[in-house]
């Protein structure tokens, strides 16, 4: 499929972006614990200091009274730091709506994603895949993407809010400010 294109997300995609977020916390069977607004994403992702990126995905829409393009996938991405390599990118999301999957356009996004991070002198992209999430995997391996879990044993752990915030007063301690 060759009409499409990938561009910025703008504030006026938000609520399409919502409703893309929905979609996959639905496929990966965990819809619940999508808390983000349409509001947090404007919030968040504009202004002088983003705290992600991220690129939508539209192809042509010949049938619709809409308009002529029609969203069908994000990448959503930020930068990181690793003590090891220095700057990093992160993929956060990248979601292709099932009808318009195999036909280049999570390629192109990857794609897109991994040139922004070359221009941003990153030194590696990372992201997490679901283990039973085998057609992602193939997809990542197809690309020369390591499986850290595998190969070097890696666990991802988490906080959520309360336990951060539990852990954040565990000890009486002056803490400087950097958000």
């Amino acid at each position: 499929m060759s009409d499409f294109r990938i561009r910025d997300l703008q504030p006026e995609d938000c609520r399409e972006l919502v409703n893309m977020i929905k979609e996959l916390a639905e496929f990966e069977g965990l819809p619940e614990q999508v808390k983000i607004t349409e509001e947090t994403l404007r919030r968040d992702g504009f202004g002088d200091r983003p705290f992600y990126h991220c690129l939508i995905a539209e192809v042509r829409n010949k049938d619709s009274q809409d308009g002529p393009w029609l969203t069908v996938g994000y990448a959503m991405y930020f930068y990181s730091y690793g003590t090891w390599v220095g700057r990093m990118i992160y993929l956060e999301d990248l979601y292709i709506k099932p009808q318009y999957r195999g036909k280049g356009i999570g390629t192109s996004m990857m794609t897109k994603v991994a040139q922004i991070g070359v221009e941003n002198e990153c030194q590696r992209m990372q992201w997490v895949v679901l283990n039973w999430n085998q057609g992602a995997i193939d997809f990542y391996k197809k690309h020369d993407s390591i499986d850290l879990t595998s190969d070097e044993k890696w666990h991802l752990f988490r906080m959520e809010r309360e336990e951060l915030r539990k852990f954040a007063t565990l000890h009486d301690q002056t803490v400087v400010k950097g958000c």
